[in-house]
């Protein structure tokens, strides 16, 4: 994992929902490395790109995408 992979967090956990962030959702890494296993990780709006948390995130807990799959799309409101 690296600064600017695109990640999908891939595990729920209280922490995540407290901050906004469900399984599903992707983000941006946002650190160059990790701290304890974890990686810094900004998580916007799909369609608007508006910033919804900047968390740290267990690596185990995130897929690197290359790009968001299509049958990932959230529907558009």
């Amino acid at each position: 994992m690296k600064y600017l992979d695109l990640v999908e967090l891939i595990n729920d956990r209280p922490e995540y929902e407290k901050a906004g962030v469900k399984k599903g959702m992707f983000g941006a890494v946002m650190s160059e490395e990790s701290t304890d296993g974890k990686w810094q990780v900004v998580f916007s709006e799909f369609y608007t790109g508006k910033d919804i948390s900047d968390i740290s995130v267990r690596e185990e807990d995130l897929q690197i995408h290359e790009f968001v799959p299509l049958d990932k799309y959230p529907p558009k409101n």
